[in-house]
């Protein structure tokens, strides 16, 4: 449980410190963050295993050339689906392009291994 209250809380701050640094991404207020932490979340635990697991199929050359770094960008693609998938459901988080979805959930999926880290050990 205290592992989730964390990841929630990390993925709140890291969509407001994303929307600071990124010029194409609007996040309304904390509101509005927090609401796309925890639907993002309940999408990671129902879809982000099934997403990797197929993009883990299609990019398997590169990813077992690369290792942990083409694991890492797996998980970012399949981050920055989830959180187009969440910028339709939340009124109040905005990407202005895909790319902009993608660079931000290339700072989360780190932001996520580092509590996941923290927490766990």
């Amino acid at each position: 449980m205290t592992s989730l209250v964390a990841s929630c809380l990390a993925f709140t701050f890291g969509l407001i410190v994303c929307s600071a640094l990124l010029p194409g991404m609007m996040v309304r207020d904390l509101w509005s963050a927090f609401k796309a932490a925890v639907i993002c979340g309940f999408l990671s635990a129902v879809l982000g295993k099934v997403l990797f697991f197929l993009l883990s199929l299609v990019f398997f050359f590169p990813i077992l050339i690369s290792g942990p770094l083409g694991a890492f960008l797996v998980q970012a693609f399949v981050n920055a689906i989830l959180l187009i998938i969440t910028e339709n459901l939340v009124d109040g988080v905005r990407f202005v392009r895909w790319r902009t979805a993608l660079w931000a959930a290339i700072g989360l999926t780190l932001l996520q291994m580092l509590v996941t880290r923290a927490v766990a050990g």
